[in-house]
């Protein structure tokens, strides 16, 4: 039983690490490019009775307006409409507008790198019980 468990985490772990890349690989394939959007709004969601906010961004880049909304929610309406902040996007998709977070992006990987190199070390006997 404990095998299988493990071999299920390990299809999991596989599966999410595969997901956040694929949603990255436009982003590492070519060269980016900087704009500066303005806060419009902010979108919000309810979650276990916790209302969470993502600020909506409005851009002119490669001969149009975009409206892009954030990835990452917060607590409170942050930053304020009419904010401006700077957003990166791989050249060809201002749709996939977002705030630089190299630091956010490198926990996300590192983690499921770091579980998945356990459970596959687990799978094959490098870690005793």
């Amino acid at each position: 039983m404990e095998t299988a468990i493990v071999w299920v985490a390990i299809t999991f772990l596989a599966v999410c690490l595969l997901l956040v890349a694929r949603s990255d690989w436009p982003r590492l394939q070519g060269i980016g490019r900087s704009v500066t959007a303005e806060v419009v709004g902010h979108r919000s969601q309810y979650h276990n009775n916790v209302r969470s906010y993502a600020p909506i961004y409005r851009f002119a880049a490669e001969g149009a307006e975009h409206e892009v909304i954030d990835q990452v929610y917060g607590g409170s309406e942050q930053p304020p409409v009419g904010t401006r902040i700077v957003l990166s996007y791989p050249v060809g998709r201002p749709d996939l507008a977002r705030p630089p977070r190299p630091l956010l992006w490198l926990a996300v990987y590192a983690f499921l790198l770091f579980a998945l190199g356990l459970m596959l070390a687990k799978a094959f006997g490098f870690l005793s019980d």
